[in-house]
């Protein structure tokens, strides 16, 4: 029988109670270079910036699946790019789960706050763009209607998980970061498109939440 949404949460938030601290420190050991934290960003003089996403986990004919979306070509250091939908902190915001519910809102159409919604990723420090992200895992029990905001949003991505949990899932990948540099960097592939950066290190560390709460591995 299908899992719930409500039993794939209980699963996952029970995970990383548990075992959230090896999860991240796992994710940490598979990238090719160390991140600063948020707190050795503030320490050595950074003037953050404070975002949360949304990661919205779904099933679709039997088979679990996350949403990401494709960004919209704009001057700026994650123009084009796959990311979770999400977006900065604003004064108004109660906290950062407001946060990622009101921009996943403005970006994707859906409203996420009856449903679902599991804390404990890690937070993570963007050093091109200088956010600190806080990530939260909301579950469906289908696929919503989505409602995109073209001027931000150019596509939705949606990927399986048993995509992102297979063996050698998350591989080398050349990554252009500016016109003539281009390095070897960790990456998932789904559809010809390259998943990288900060929204790999956060699908990683969710691949291994996954696989110690719904798969038992």
């Amino acid at each position: 029988m299908e899992s719930s949404a409500h039993d794939v949460a209980s699963a996952l938030r029970k995970a990383l109670r548990e075992k959230g601290g090896t999860f991240s420190k796992r994710t940490d050991e598979q990238m090719p270079f160390k991140r600063p934290s948020p707190d050795a960003a503030l320490v050595a003089g950074v003037k953050l910036r404070h975002a949360a996403v949304a990661l919205p986990l779904f099933p679709i004919e039997g088979r679990w699946h996350l949403a990401l979306m494709k960004r919209t070509e704009y001057p700026g250091v994650h123009s084009g790019q796959i990311s979770i939908p999400g977006g900065e902190v604003e004064a108004g915001d109660a906290d950062r789960m407001d946060t990622a519910m009101r921009e996943f809102e403005e970006e994707m159409g859906v409203d996420l706050r009856p449903s679902e919604v599991v804390e404990g990723l890690s937070e993570r420090f963007i050093p091109p763009s200088r956010f600190v992200v806080t990530p939260f895992v909301v579950c469906l029990d289908c696929e919503p209607h989505w409602h995109i905001d073209a001027k931000e949003v150019a596509a939705v991505l949606t990927v399986p998980v048993d995509a992102l949990v297979a063996p050698e899932a998350l591989r080398p990948h050349p990554i252009t970061l500016e016109p003539g540099v281009t390095v070897s960097l960790p990456a998932y592939e789904w559809e010809g498109e390259v998943i990288w950066g900060a929204t790999a290190i956060i699908l990683t560390e969710f691949a291994l939440a996954w696989k110690d709460a719904v798969e038992g591995r």
